[in-house]
């Protein structure tokens, strides 16, 4: 071993230098030596190394260099390979250096250079891609169940229910499956009716109220008085509720609420007869100074909500009546009797509301001596006996009388469908502004339907599809000669991109400008935006308060209840900064009340009925989540995390109570019936504020037995300063009310009692409401 480190050593300080073939002198091969088993290797080497001494002894060979043998890493692996072949020279099989951007051979030979992921890599993110793919498709598959046919839409149903069982992803628990039957507390039983209504005159008189009426809610939190809250065990981990407790607190309020009859807790003046004034000449008006102040009053209050009339047209005949003493059509004359009713009601409001003065009955009596005398009913239906019916059942309205209201306006409906002023108007001879003035007159007839349709909680025989006549033009009749105007009278297709509905937008044109933003102020650009809230409210009143709903079940109407959210909330950003009612760049509970406070303000009227029609809209959608919060820990997962239902609940009831508490703040803090007449709309000021009042009082109820904390941490759930709505909610259950929530709440339950008993000296049904509640 000696000999070979010094070998080495000799041939570490020789130059090596490449030699020839012919200059290495040729030596004769040592001779084998056969290889013994039991020898040592340095016996085999000591033997091997002597052999050319004895087989050439006559000379001495001289020294070849030889170079290093290569190192142990080298002697085991081999040639260095790449990591990875680039895909030119993997699909050409030839040898790779994997230098990147570009290795030597694509470099050579000019091609593009690529390297491919492997193929555990590639097939992860074809799994990703699929799987993103999948959660879209099942996304379209639940937006088309509830717009498909029953047959198509149980087969969807089916198939995403197969998809979930063979998914491997956690179950769900029982609380969030289609089978959940109190998923929806307060729409349980909406297709049952509970009691006789043809018992007596009152039943008759009341008639029937549904799910989404505040009269049911006013009879649920009646019936909710005598029983414990179950909150309280909740906060006690030994008394912790199952299911079948929770469902026997169901079934025992539910038998108290069969108890109350639904014509106590009604507030309304139906039960009382409408007097006439007999005898009375129908031919006899007022004198013109007085005609004159009622015409104008229901002309500048009323008419912007509900467009009975052609406005310039009747002007015009009104004038020359005054004139020059002409006797019109009965019909005619009916007419400017029910706007002379109207508007005298308005004044009173105005100059002295506790007066008990019946002029306006004098003026209802006329109308109906001239056009709704016996035979109406047998004669058949023109477009001014379809105006009658409809100022008719504003003029109920008016009085408190909901359930006759309701019959006129139905026959004002049915009127218009038999003339089918529900269809786009296509014939030449009409002018373009006479089909302006009868599709308004659908959209009154439309919006007064939906009013009153969520006062009484029936079921409502209009739709989204029953109508084909186009939103309302933003302009006023005096501008239709306008270039603006008269082209989108004349070009439909133009008209219906424009004025598109926020219902039946696409989900691609969320975030596209509207064109009618830039439409100037206007009656008609305010009659466009309550008519397109109006739309969406009572398409989600037809989707998830009714018995199609409830047939869907309680997946379908979660569905519904986000989808329409997010429209309500498109709406809201279309609004022009003179209509908006809360603060720019804030959410929809931040409301700008120096505007709406202050009557000098420009537009005042329009943006306080806007705020209540969308907090109305906002209530009536979320209000089912309030029902059943009492369950919500059994909404959650084994692991304590919330389901996606008990999210949803919880985040919906949070909106309910904001938008309740956001209603109600619109009123000033000081009761003003000067600004209720010339701000609000007066003829439904009572069924938003119990509305508003009865949804707030029940979410006080459900969390009545919660722990309070004084947290630092939480945000105030139903303060206009939480940054986000999900906020605060814990895990599964509903956000327990701190000290400060429950003074928010408390103070608008105050404040809106307050107004209730100041609207009591003036109106008896507010007096009704007032004992209700108080």
């Amino acid at each position: 071993m000696d000999n070979l480190e010094n070998q080495d050593d000799t041939f570490d300080d020789y130059d090596w230098m490449p030699l020839n073939a012919g200059d290495i002198p040729q030596q004769p091969y040592p001779t084998p030596i056969p290889f013994s088993p039991i020898q040592t290797p340095a016996q085999t080497y000591s033997q091997y190394m002597s052999a050319p001494s004895a087989a050439g002894s006559g000379s001495t060979a001289p020294k070849v260099a030889i170079p290093r043998l290569a190192g142990s890493d080298a002697l085991l692996h081999g040639r260095r390979r790449s990591a990875r072949a680039c895909e030119p020279c993997r699909q050409r099989k030839i040898k790779c250096d994997g230098i990147r951007p570009s290795c030597g051979q694509c470099a050579y030979h000019n091609h593009s250079c690529f390297y491919e992921d492997v193929k555990r890599v590639r097939d992860q993110k074809r799994l990703g891609s699929l799987a993103k793919r999948v959660d879209t498709y099942e996304a379209l598959l639940r937006e088309l169940e509830g717009e498909v046919d029953p047959p198509t839409a149980r087969k969807i149903k089916k198939a995403l229910k197969s998809k979930r069982a063979k998914s491997p992803r956690t179950p769900r628990t029982h609380v969030d499956s289609d089978d959940s039957a109190t998923s929806m507390g307060s729409l349980d039983a909406i297709d049952q009716v509970d009691e006789d209504l043809n018992r007596d005159e009152d039943t008759r008189a009341a008639g029937f109220f549904g799910k989404n009426s505040e009269v049911n809610w006013i009879r649920k939190l009646e019936s909710g008085v005598g029983l414990k809250s179950p909150q309280k065990h909740l906060s006690n981990p030994l008394h912790m509720e199952s299911h079948r407790d929770s469902t026997s607190i169901q079934q025992q309020q539910q038998s108290l609420e069969k108890q109350i009859p639904t014509s106590m807790m009604d507030y309304h003046l139906d039960s009382l007869d409408i007097p006439l004034i007999e005898p009375c000449d129908p031919f006899v008006v007022p004198p013109r100074e007085l005609a004159d102040r009622y015409f104008d009053a229901y002309l500048i209050n009323v008419h912007s909500t509900f467009s009975a009339i052609r406005k310039m047209t009747f002007t015009s005949q009104y004038q020359k009546f005054f004139n020059n003493a002409l006797t019109p059509p009965r019909k005619w004359l009916a007419i400017l009797n029910m706007i002379f009713a109207i508007g005298c009601r308005y004044c009173r409001l105005i100059d002295d509301p506790q007066s008990t003065d019946e002029e306006d009955l004098l003026y209802l009596t006329r109308a109906r001596h001239l056009g709704l005398h016996s035979n109406v009913l047998f004669e058949h239906t023109d477009l001014q006996q379809i105006q009658l019916e409809l100022l008719v059942a504003v003029y109920l309205l008016c009085l408190g009388q909901v359930n006759r209201a309701s019959k006129f306006s139905n026959m004002a409906l049915r009127s218009a469908l038999s003339l089918g002023i529900n269809l786009r108007l296509t014939d030449d001879r009409t002018k373009d502004a006479a089909k302006e003035t009868r599709g308004r007159l659908w959209w009154s007839i439309y919006s007064l339907e939906h009013l009153i349709t969520s006062m009484t909680g029936r079921a409502s025989c209009v739709g989204e599809g029953l109508c084909s006549v186009p939103p309302p033009l933003p302009y006023e009749e005096e501008s239709f000669d306008e270039p603006d105007a008269k082209r989108l009278l004349q070009d439909p297709a133009l008209r219906q991109v424009q004025l598109r509905s926020t219902l039946f937008e696409a989900p691609s044109q969320h975030h596209s400008a509207a064109w009618v933003t830039t439409c100037p102020p206007c009656p008609s650009l305010f009659f466009y935006f309550l008519v397109d809230l109006t739309l969406i409210t009572h398409a989600l009143m037809n989707k998830v308060y009714s018995i199609e709903g409830l047939r869907k079940g309680p997946s379908q109407v979660e569905y519904h209840v986000q989808k329409f959210s997010l429209q309500i909330d498109r709406w809201l950003s279309k609004l022009p900064l003179f209509y908006c009612f809360t603060i720019p760049n804030t959410t929809s509970w931040h409301i700008n009340h120096p505007q709406l406070d202050n009557l000098s303000a420009p537009f005042l009227r329009e943006r306080v009925c806007l705020a209540m029609n969308y907090y109305s809209a906002r209530i009536t959608l979320c209000r089912p989540c309030l029902s059943h919060i009492h369950q919500s820990p059994r909404h959650a997962t084994p692991t304590g995390e919330p389901t996606a239902r008990g999210k949803l609940r919880s985040e919906m009831a949070t909106h309910c109570l904001q938008a309740s508490c956001a209603l109600i703040s619109v009123l000033p803090e000081d009761p003003d019936m000067t600004w209720l007449a010339r701000a609000a709309p007066w003829w439904s000021i009572l069924h938003f504020l119990m509305q508003a009042t009865t949804a707030l009082l029940l979410g006080l109820s459900y969390c009545s037995g919660q722990h309070t904390s004084n947290s630092p941490q939480r945000a105030n759930p139903l303060s206009p300063d939480m940054p986000s709505i999900s906020q605060g909610v814990g895990v599964g259950v509903y956000p327990p009310l701190l000290e400060k929530d429950l003074g928010t709440a408390v103070s608008a339950a105050r404040r809106a009692l307050l107004w209730l008993h100041t609207t009591a000296s003036v109106d008896a049904a507010a007096r009704r409401a007032f004992l209700l509640l108080a």
